[in-house]
């Protein structure tokens, strides 16, 4: 009996290391983000390979992709989901997540929190699309919430922190998103030719 009791929690142990030990994403899963949009319409934006960056004072790591554009710019949704979250926490201010079915959540963090003249004094009315709440059904494309610094990013310039997680996991996507604004750019700089200048 004492052996058995043994091998039962070995294999529980064991079981659990397993389980904490990252799992590297198979190459098919990211096939996903060949199509996905840029998150912010706006040509004034601009990013960079920010992943993994040390942030405050190097006690956590960035694990995202911040995108600067003008506060109150369109952000929106980079693929077809369901929206997961719509709520306001005191580090990731007002902040959505997209489950987009696949085992893949886009996360979009410091949305607007500000009205013209007083800077704080805004509700989720700046911050989200109307109507938008959690349950919703979202399309690729359709504006979801508004560019800001809420939360942890209060007094730095506005951007949307950008994060995609592959089950619960969240992944370096720099290059898609460097793909997803070279698409943006072109439609919005040659939109009569778009077919032929987007990339494959």
């Amino acid at each position: 009996m004492r052996k058995s009791k043994k091998n039962i929690v070995l294999f529980l142990v064991i079981l659990l290391a397993v389980s904490l030990v990252p799992q590297k994403v198979e190459a098919k899963h990211f096939d996903f983000l060949n199509d996905i949009k840029f998150p912010v319409d706006n040509i004034k934006s601009h990013f960079y390979d920010d992943w993994k960056e040390k942030r405050g004072g190097g006690s956590r790591l960035h694990l995202g992709l911040d995108v600067r554009a003008p506060k109150g710019a369109k952000i929106i949704a980079v693929a077809d989901g369901k929206v997961n979250t719509v709520a306001f926490t005191e580090s990731s201010g007002y902040y959505i997540a997209i489950d987009h079915m696949n085992g893949w959540m886009s996360l979009y963090v410091h949305l607007n929190d500000d009205i013209v003249g007083n800077d704080n004094a805004g509700d989720k009315s700046v911050a989200f699309a109307k109507d938008f709440k959690k349950g919703d059904v979202v399309k690729k494309g359709e504006v979801i919430g508004f560019v800001g610094n809420s939360g942890n990013a209060e007094g730095t310039v506005p951007h949307l922190h950008f994060e995609l997680k592959y089950l619960g996991v969240s992944q370096d996507i720099y290059n898609y998103i460097v793909k997803a604004w070279d698409n943006y750019e072109k439609l919005k700089l040659f939109p009569k030719n778009t077919k032929s200048l987007l990339i494959n």
